[in-house]
């Protein structure tokens, strides 16, 4: 299984927003990478978490509960996670557990950034 990279890039505007840009596997098995992204969520406070899925190969069930437990959390404090560029078999992990209604999703960055500034 490929290790799992998260890289994160804070946006000047729209304000309080960063893109995480996921590499390799989202499966649990090393929680290091998270850390940054598990502290930004905790903070709260009108965070806005654009998820870029372009090189994301792997996603499980840890996965899921983990975007959903970061998407709750947001949401109660006007936050929130939008996902772009998720490859297709993402895309069907998501349809199949039900998640995908709960999740802003565009085929890139740009797009996504684009209606936080609208």
């Amino acid at each position: 299984m490929q290790d799992l990279i998260v890289t994160i890039e804070k946006l000047e505007q729209p304000e309080n927003t960063h893109i995480a840009y996921f590499q390799g596997a989202f499966d649990g098995h090393n929680k290091e990478p998270l850390i940054e992204l598990e502290t930004l969520v905790m903070e709260g406070g009108n965070v806005k978490l654009i998820f870029d899925f372009e090189s994301l190969s792997f996603l499980n069930s840890y996965a899921i509960g983990q975007l959903v437990a970061w998407h709750n959390h947001l949401e109660a404090n006007q936050g929130e996670i939008i996902i772009a560029h998720p490859a297709k078999n993402v895309e069907d992990i998501f349809n199949t557990v039900g998640i995908s209604s709960m999740f802003k999703i565009f085929p890139d960055v740009p797009s996504a950034v684009a209606t936080l500034t609208a």
